[in-house]
């Protein structure tokens, strides 16, 4: 009776552990990130589309997606109400959209994630699936994109922003 106990037990641990490191790699998204670096490449060509240091920020829970990410050398505008330029100027230099997402699972390239688009100041990504591949090691993150449209150029990328958890 005992030795039935002992493999009731062992087959127990056996099993929690893969179902923890699932709700692990999401757990490890909750909470906000700041961006590092951001990169997009069409084809053989790298751009980077908010500048060399974006700045800006990601919040995530346990079923939204918040990014807001801004070229942190862009120049303020000269009075509260925009000129036509600078509103111009505003738009091509920011990113920024929410939506719920779903987990899916875990990969080689790492847990996908996909948001769907229900908010965003570019009426081109409302509506439409931002897929990624999450990589998290500690307080860092990596996000890749398998392909979306980047909405300051326009043109289908693979997108890849770092992360560093914000909330340390």
């Amino acid at each position: 009776m005992r030795m039935a106990g002992y493999v009731t037990i062992a087959l127990l641990l056996a099993v929690v552990p893969s179902s923890a490191q699932q709700m692990t790699a999401k757990d490890q998204l909750i909470g906000t990130w700041r961006v590092v670096s951001l990169k997009a490449t069409s084809g053989d060509k790298v751009t980077y589309p908010l500048g060399d240091k974006p700045d800006g920020y990601v919040t995530i829970t346990p079923t939204r997606f918040w990014l807001l990410f801004v070229d942190s050398t862009r120049k303020a505008p000269a009075a509260p109400t925009l000129t036509d330029a600078e509103a111009v100027a505003m738009m091509k230099t920011q990113v920024a959209w929410t939506g719920k997402y779903v987990t899916g699972e875990q990969t080689s390239d790492g847990l996908k994630i996909t948001a769907h688009v229900d908010a965003a100041p570019s009426q081109a990504i409302t509506g439409m699936d931002r897929p990624y591949f999450v990589r998290v090691d500690g307080s860092k993150a990596v996000f890749k994109s398998p392909g979306v449209i980047v909405p300051m150029t326009g043109a289908m990328s693979v997108v890849e922003f770092e992360m560093v958890k914000a909330d340390y």
